[in-house]
């Protein structure tokens, strides 16, 4: 503070001094000035501040807080929106109906009726009726008279569950036919018998169940249980009773790591047939088989391996062991496949199995077990485009006792047709190529080539040398459809008793063209059209028992 002070005093002094001198500078002449004394300076005494720094610290403590929380619910209003349905790009799913109703009538006196009803679309069943009249009463020039008549009604339903699906059906089947093969003119009148004399009537009753998995996990077990019964009886009081069974059975297995979806299971089919003649004799016939197999699934390779083994019962009981193999090989997949298989076993050549091959057979046929003793089977199939795709496979069978139909030399007219057994070696080539371009134009074409090597039998009797299939069918805007068909067979021979000796006829390669005519009027009412055999040829698939000429059928047809 004294120091502060001292320096005022100074700057004071030194304005005084300065202003004088101006003065005297400001006066005229020379002043002098002369100031006479002793200056003696002095400091005054300082005083000590006694303060001490100190350092503020800038870390904190944090306080300690009590707190408590309160619950309490706040309200998060949420409301649904529903997504609408995405657009199909595709088209539209058609709609259904539930009943179709054709009739038609051709010449040779032909009416034709058919019915079907079923439900419409259903994720839980299925079920509907389907009932059909075919018959015809024209005449053959010469021959006797050859109308037939085939009659059905059938009954069929299912149900759907998440995995599994049960079906089941009833049917009744009621045929007629004659057995024409005889030119009356060549018999005296007195012996030609009357139309009702050499007709027969097959009345055909079946029931079928079925029960089997569709959606399958790779650990789950999956089953097949089947069971059908049927009754055939004939115009002479013949008849054959038959109760089959087939159950499959499955389970997930790993034998090596590599391998997917390896299944282990086994299958056991059960056949009995019934047959009572007309004096009320009764032949049984039992054939019981049990396959435990192992499949499974590499890359592209699928592998199907069992051994059968099949107790057959008729005269006498005997069991037969068989190898079950197959393979499958995607070679590129979706375009190139191989496959072989090598398997065997017996089938009984039971009444409907002879009737439905040749229905002008007699009532008193023998009946045997056949053996194929082993198939072998090797083919490939490819799908060349979306639109072609074609199947080739080759069969050798190496059978006992082969059936074969001959004409029956104790009947008046040999008109009937026996069956005859013989050991045979088979080779078989089928092939199958089919075309479709969208929904509009599509083509099948299927052949069969036959060789048979016989043991002690000439020919293979009424078995053509080969068989070949071609259909068509064409769209034009769903308002007109056209079928095509054309069906030849090759050669065959018959072996027949004349002149007290069995000859050999042979039997022309026959060609059969058919064409099929549908205008939709309406949308739901139709005309018909059916030209059969346009080329007309008399041809003969049974030796004597030649077929109708060009016919023709005109109807009508209508949903709803």
């Amino acid at each position: 503070m004294h120091k502060i002070n001292l320096n005022i005093k100074n700057v004071i002094l030194l304005l005084v001094l300065v202003v004088v001198a101006n003065i005297a500078i400001a006066q005229p002449g020379q002043n002098t000035v002369i100031i006479q004394g002793v200056y003696t300076p002095t400091i005054d005494e300082a005083n000590k501040i006694n303060v001490s720094p100190s350092l503020i610290d800038t870390v904190y403590k944090t306080p300690d807080f009590t707190y408590n929380i309160m619950e309490r619910r706040l309200a998060t209003p949420f409301k649904v929106v529903p997504i609408k349905p995405a657009k199909l790009l595709g088209e539209p799913l058609n709609k259904l109906y539930s009943n179709y109703v054709a009739a038609g009538i051709g010449n040779y006196t032909t009416p034709y009726f058919e019915f079907y009803h079923s439900n419409l679309r259903s994720r839980s069943s299925k079920f509907g009726v389907h009932l059909k009249h075919l018959s015809s009463a024209g005449k053959i020039n010469d021959y006797a008279f050859p109308g037939w008549s085939e009659n059905l009604v059938e009954i069929y339903g299912s149900k759907f569950w998440k995995k599994s699906i049960f079906e089941s059906s009833v049917s009744y089947k009621r045929d007629v036919n004659h057995a024409y093969g005889f030119i009356p003119a060549n018999y005296p009148d007195s012996i030609v018998p009357a139309d009702v004399d050499f007709a027969q009537r097959y009345n055909y009753f079946d029931a079928t169940l079925n029960w089997y998995r569709y959606r399958l996990r790779a650990k789950e077990m999956n089953y097949s249980i089947s069971t059908k019964y049927y009754f055939l009886q004939d115009f002479y009081h013949n008849s054959e009773h038959s109760i089959s069974a087939k159950a499959t059975l499955d389970w997930n297995t790993s034998f090596y790591k590599k391998f997917k979806n390896e299944r282990l299971g086994f299958e056991i089919q059960e056949n009995f047939f019934n047959n009572i003649n007309d004096t009320n004799s009764t032949v049984n016939v039992n054939l019981v088989s049990i396959t435990p197999f192992y499949k499974l699934n590499f890359g592209g390779l699928t592998a199907f391996m069992g051994v059968k083994a099949q107790v057959k019962s008729d005269s006498n009981t005997n069991l037969n062991l068989y190898p079950v193999v197959r393979f499958n090989f995607a070679a590129i997949p979706d375009v190139l496949y191989f496959n072989a298989a090598f398997t065997g076993g017996n089938y009984y050549n039971s009444m409907k199995r002879l009737t439905d091959d040749n229905p002008f057979i007699i009532s008193a046929i023998d009946r045997r077990m056949t053996n194929v003793k082993y198939q072998a089977n090797f083919g490939l199939g490819s799908s060349i485009s979306k639109s072609v795709n074609f199947d080739i496979q080759l069969y050798y069978d190496k059978i006992d006792d082969l059936a074969f139909f001959v004409n029956d030399s104790n009947t008046a007219f040999n008109n009937g047709f026996t069956a005859i057994y013989d050991d045979a070696d088979v080779v078989n080539m089928q092939i199958e190529v089919a075309y479709q371009k969208h929904e509009k134009l599509r083509f099948l074409l299927r052949g069969n080539y036959f060789v048979y090597n016989l043991a002690t039998e000439l020919h293979a009797w009424h078995k053509p040398s080969f068989d070949v299939r071609l259909s068509a069918n064409y769209n034009i805007q769903d308002k007109i459809l056209l079928k095509a068909e054309f069906v030849t067979y090759g050669s065959s021979y018959a072996k027949v008793w004349e002149n007290s000796a069995f000859e050999t006829k042979k039997l022309d390669a026959w060609a059969d063209i058919n064409l099929g005519i549908e205008y939709r009027y309406r949308k739901k009412l139709g005309m018909f059209l059916k030209l059969n055999n346009i080329t007309a040829s008399r041809y003969q698939r049974w030796y004597n028992y030649p077929s109708y000429k060009f016919n023709a059928m005109v109807g009508l047809s209508y949903i709803f």
